[in-house]
């Protein structure tokens, strides 16, 4: 049997005893049949065996682009600080910032967590 190009069905097994009753077909033991695996449905695929490789549709690589990490001070603190990055801007084309850490750092542990998060 020849594989046909554009014809997304592949090759199933059936196995275990019993009959298979699935809409107007009725598939027997050890019986070969294409399907097109994506109308399979979960409860069949333990007696439906694939004998070919499914190809799953690749997705395009997603470019991922490195966060960018500072630090901030905490409202008008000179020694409290927060480590934060970029998330958007607003209407007015201000930045909104998020900030990484939930309490507020002094300057040392701040530098530390930035160090850490831009390796």
């Amino acid at each position: 049997m020849e594989r046909i190009e554009g014809d997304n069905k592949i090759t199933y097994k059936k196995t275990g005893g019993g009959c298979l009753r699935w809409g107007k077909l009725l598939i027997k033991p050890g019986q070969v049949i294409r399907l097109d695996p994506n109308q399979v449905p979960e409860n069949f695929k333990d007696v439906l065996i694939p004998l070919e490789h499914i190809r799953e549709p690749s997705a395009p690589p997603v470019n991922v682009a490195k966060t960018e990490y500072f630090l901030k001070n905490r409202g008008k603190s000179k020694s409290l600080f927060d480590v934060v990055y970029k998330i958007g801007v607003d209407d007015k084309g201000k930045d909104i910032l998020k900030a990484m850490n939930g309490k507020v750092l002094d300057k040392a542990t701040a530098e530390n967590l930035l160090a850490e998060l831009q390796k």
